[in-house]
């Protein structure tokens, strides 16, 4: 407060120089408003073409169920992996002898690898799980993009 006028009232006090910036910056946002409007317009416009000149001949419902069962599988791999080295965590370090960075790493790697293996023969059901939620919607998809039955919503 200054001579009993706070900023606030300053600011009131001079509104001359607020009214041009106000109307400046409605045109700027107004502009580009529009610029974005056209932009976006351009861009469903592109999807829809592209949409139309996608290739669908190739798309066959039993390989989709085949990418569908691998990656539910690397899934399950990739969730036991952490599941597993949080248990070596917990772990104390072998006080007597130590242990190396590049026995760590290894050590990392072999977990790494017998979670995979462990995921691909079966696991602990996360996988199969995921892979009878998903194969249904996946299918509908494969089915949709060949033009058979309508997308699902």
């Amino acid at each position: 407060m200054v001579n009993g006028i706070t900023g606030l009232d300053a600011l009131r006090g001079s509104a001359s120089w607020v009214a041009p910036n106000t109307s400046q910056e409605a045109l700027q946002a107004t502009t580009d408003a529009a610029r974005f409007e056209d932009a976006l317009n351009r861009a469903t416009k592109a999807l829809e073409d592209a949409k139309r000149t996608v290739d669908t001949s190739g798309v066959d419902a039993e390989t989709e169920a085949k990418r569908l069962r691998e990656a539910c599988q690397g899934f399950e791999a990739m969730f036991l992996d952490i599941v597993f080295k949080s248990m070596r965590n917990t772990v104390p370090e072998n006080t007597l002898f130590g242990e190396s960075n590049g026995e760590k790493i290894w050590r990392s790697m072999l977990d790494t690898e017998m979670m995979q293996n462990v995921a691909k023969s079966g696991g602990v059901g996360i996988a199969d799980m995921m892979y009878d939620n998903l194969i249904d919607q996946v299918t509908a998809q494969t089915l949709a993009a060949k033009g058979k039955i309508d997308a699902p919503k």
